[in-house]
């Protein structure tokens, strides 16, 4: 099915959440019938056979040793292993070989008929939706669904068996305060307060308003105040988990290192907000609140951009069993009737106070310890093993949240001054032009434009991008550019929060990973009519920046910078694999340790001095899609630029960024330890450089790709177990042309490139003698997705910034990529792949990364091995010159 949707210009998938597992599927509309006839036998007649479900939970196992090391997981896993003993709450929420494999065996049964056992005791037509979006008429989708799904078993079951609405999970023992100990540097607060299912209140949505409130990030916000006081940077609030019997709403706020020795007055500022601001304030001043959010969520409703085919036919099944059917559609996000002040004051004195109150403060371990007595007891969750000590929350504390006085800083949100108030179409609802027109063009700005009605909703989107080579002349002014980024990130959050709020979005970056970006890229996206005001007022930011005025607030940012490079080294063991390739391929490169160690002596004045030496030579460039006129889009770039005052770059400051050249059938070599020493994984990243960018080069190579794809995943992962992590994908970089190979699991490097090699050595074959129509399908799967429209105007201004940032300027690419592939034979496909990465061409170019991970090294010592890779081995380059056979193919 995977196969057959891919074929078809799709893909299948399949998640689960607390209570509910989703399974979808996206493909070509004339395959649909035949998708849905192939989708509706999992749930009439599924196999479940023996050797496929070994091999399946083996792939469980291997992502559930990819998450060990992920702080999310870990701290997810633990507040329901804390749950109360027994109930359903509390199981592994994963699960892993130990879990589905070896005890079953332990217990005289096995996976399968658990398995059998589980789908006909919870897989029933009476529980489950179907939702289906096709171009068809209704009529007859409903008749395909009748005929497809009508065999589907039917036991007149309840859903979620065994679990009671007034069994309570969260029990004494559950609400605590819990000192976590997480793997990367982080200092986090987060608040649990549990409440009853959201659903059956959707009509009001009482916990909107009440997050809507706590987590503003405007004057007067609780994280305002705790940035003020130096002792937070970032807040979330509102509902994090839910099934169909409880919620749980969670205040999770990210501390600083002063922050986290005063947690408890933060929680005393949470407190006082909610007491204070949220029950304490007038109906009428609520009510503004809330009048204004429906306003909003209306307003967006009204225009919502398109969505992907997938998601939402996700969202609609998952709704059909939350909602009235009439509802189905906007259930989830209107306001439908007037909201209860009681019922929101009835949620506030039940269910937000301290006695109904969970706290994970998580720290490293030092800090963490420094608060407790020395003979306390740490303990470690099961299926993790995260550090943890609990204590329970004192009679005296309950009682000290319960009466704190009001504070001058604390109020409830103003009224938005980005909510828009036209949104009328500036042109005819018709296709937009192929080509942008320049509508400014000097050497120091250059503009385009595109009036792009065609999706019926006021908005627009637009990119300006500052370019300046010097940010990438050391690794010193790399870190200047982050923290200028990040400044004005800070400074400008409370603006580009209301902005968000009310729709529009604002992104401010220093890289691209589908064009270059030598600087600053600017990013504005949503309703039109107040977009010019936002972006003047976000350069005028840049443009005037006193970093002098901010020196509290620098430190702040670099204390979390810092803490973000140290944290690097705790990513994904792929992730490190991909980084040394970036290493070898380009240049100029600055490492992660490199930056890290120039930030940490970098003083506010030298960023000042590097901002004003930034910003004294640019070239502007910049995009604007959408309900937008062409005169507007002048007047939005020179009324945001006159605060500039800025020279043309000159030649030493113009971007020259290059690729390494591999010479022909020259392998290099790079291995490293795992900067994790805990992690489980090794991995490889394997990029086979083909040459500089052409349209037909682009779609050959993404073609390939598509077609080894599935064989990849059916080889290498399902039958062969090497790692949850599988890929072959295009990769252009910097007009650089190739193939990234990744693969991460628990063998080691050398043993998963010798699969890979033997992979590719089988699969020449099966590409020249792949049947014709099969090739044929592939092809017309990539054309399907190439011909696909833009679906709103945010993606084609994307589209469009891709060509101008990279200066190819094809506009129509799209056009000429399906052209190009209507032209492709299998032969010349053949010989493409034979050419440029066949074990035996001679010609072959490569760059391969090995990262060695934990299990790895467990085996090499185990047997009284010494690893061959050290600490030492980061940076050295092995070559191989041609002809040689660094990874020989099995016999």
């Amino acid at each position: 099915f995977d196969s057959f949707c891919a074929q078809s210009a799709g893909y299948s998938n399949a998640w689960t959440s607390m209570d509910r597992t989703v399974y979808h599927f996206m493909l070509a509309h004339n395959q649909l019938y035949g998708a849905l006839d192939k989708f509706s036998g999992f749930f009439t007649s599924p196999l479940f056979t023996e050797d496929l479900t070994e091999r399946e939970l083996n792939a469980v196992d291997s992502e559930n040793n990819k998450n060990l090391q992920e702080d999310a997981r870990r701290e997810y896993q633990l507040w329901r292993s804390t749950a109360k003993k027994g109930h359903s709450v509390q199981r592994f929420g994963t699960g892993n070989k130990q879990t589905l494999w070896d005890t079953p065996i332990a217990n005289g049964t096995n996976t399968r008929k658990h398995l059998m056992d589980f789908y006909n005791g919870c897989y029933s037509a009476n529980i489950m939706k179907v939702a289906v979006l096709g171009r068809e008429d209704l009529d007859t989708l409903e008749k395909w669904v009748r005929e497809l799904f009508s065999d589907v078993p039917n036991h007149d079951i309840s859903p979620l068996q065994g679990v009671s609405p007034t069994d309570n999970a969260f029990d004494y023992g559950w609400k605590q305060l819990y000192r976590i100990v997480p793997v990367k540097e982080r200092r986090k607060l987060v608040l649990y307060f549990p409440t009853a299912s959201t659903y059956p209140s959707y009509r009001m949505k009482p916990t909107r308003f009440i997050s809507h409130c706590m987590g503003h990030e405007g004057p007067g916000s609780i994280l305002s105040l705790l940035k003020k006081l130096g002792w937070a940077t970032d807040l979330g609030a509102g509902t994090s988990s839910q099934s169909t019997y409880f919620a749980l709403f969670e205040i999770s706020i990210k501390l600083t290192e002063e922050g986290l020795s005063h947690y408890m007055e933060v929680i005393d500022v949470v407190f006082s907000y909610i007491r204070n601001c949220l029950r304490a304030s007038s109906d009428e001043a609520r009510q503004a609140i809330r009048s204004e959010c429906e306003m909003i969520e209306e307003l967006n409703f009204r225009f919502r951009s398109k969505q992907r085919e997938d998601a939402y036919t996700e969202q609609l099944a998952v709704n059909l069993s939350r909602y009235p059917r009439e509802e189905v559609l906007c259930g989830a996000e209107l306001f439908y009737d007037p909201l209860d002040m009681r019922l929101v004051d009835k949620m506030l004195d039940e269910d937000f106070t301290p006695a109904n109150l969970r706290i994970d403060l998580v720290a490293p371990l030092a800090e963490l310890a420094a608060q407790v007595p020395g003979d306390a007891v740490w303990e470690a969750e099961e299926w993790y093993g995260t550090k943890y000590h609990r204590t329970a929350l004192s009679a005296a504390i309950q009682t000290r949240w319960t009466s704190l006085p009001p504070h001058a800083d604390l109020m409830l949100p103003k009224l938005n001054q980005y909510t828009p108030e036209k949104n009328d179409l500036k042109g005819p609802q018709e296709a937009a032009p192929l080509e942008p027109v320049k509508v400014i063009d000097t050497a120091k700005v250059q503009a385009y434009h595109v009036m792009d009605c065609s999706f019926g909703v006021p908005k627009a989107a637009c990119h300006l991008q500052l370019t300046n080579f010097a940010v990438e002349r050391s690794p010193r002014t790399a870190v200047c550019l982050r923290m200028v980024l990040e400044l004005v990130q800070e400074v400008t959050n409370e603006e580009a929060y209301d902005a968000e709020e009310a729709g529009l979005i604002f992104d401010i970056t220093n890289s691209s990973q589908s064009s270059p970006c030598c600087g600053l890229r600017l990013s504005f996206k949503g309703y039109d009519h107040k977009m010019a005001f936002m972006v003047k007022n976000i350069v005028k930011c840049i443009a005037e920046f006193d970093i002098a005025e901010h020196l509290s607030t620098f430190e702040l940012l670099k204390e979390k910078t810092i803490v973000d490079y140290r944290n690097r080294k705790f990513q994904q063991s792929y992730v490190h694999a991909i980084t040394a390739n970036n290493a070898v391929q380009e240049k100029p490169f600055w490492s992660n340790e490199e930056r890290l160690t120039e930030l940490e002596t970098l003083t506010a004045d030298e960023v000042q001095r590097f901002l004003t030496d930034f910003l004294s030579q640019l070239l502007i460039e910049g995009m604007m899609v959408g309900n937008m006129t062409a005169e507007e889009a002048v007047v939005l770039v020179n009324s945001a630029l006159e605060h500039l005052s800025h020279d043309e770059l000159a030649p030493g400051n113009v971007p020259a960024l290059k690729t390494t050249k591999v010479p022909d059938g020259v392998t290099v070599l790079h291995e490293e330890l795992n900067p994790d020493p805990d992690a489980v994984d090794s991995s490889i990243s394997v990029y086979v450089q083909v040459g500089e960018r052409s349209v037909v080069q682009d779609v050959t190579l993404e073609l390939l790709c598509q077609i080894m794809d599935k064989d990849m995943y059916s080889v290498l992962r399902t039958q062969e177990q090497l790692g949850y992590v599988v890929a072959g994908v295009a990769s252009n970089k910097w007009q650089v042309g190739g193939v990234r190979f990744l693969i991460q699991g628990v063998m080691d490097p050398e043993y998963l490139e010798g699969r890979l090699e033997n992979f590719l050595h089988l699969f020449q074959d099966k590409l020249a003698t792949m049947a014709p129509e099969d090739f044929s399908e592939h092809v017309q799967s990539l054309i399907t997705k190439k011909s696909e429209k833009d679906r709103n105007c945010d993606r084609h201004c994307d589209r469009l910034m891709q060509e101008l940032c990279s200066h190819t300027y094809l506009w129509n690419r799209k056009d000429l990529e399906v052209k190009a592939l209507a032209e492709i034979t299998q032969p010349e496909l053949v010989e493409f792949f034979v050419k440029y990465l066949s074990v035996t061409s001679q010609t072959r170019r490569r760059i391969a990364c090995h990262v060695v991970g934990r299990a790895a090294l467990d085996v090499l010592k185990g047997a009284g091995v010494e690893p061959s890779v050290t600490d030492a081995s980061k940076g050295k380059l092995l070559v191989f010159a041609p002809g040689a056979v660094p990874f020989p193919l099995p016999p």
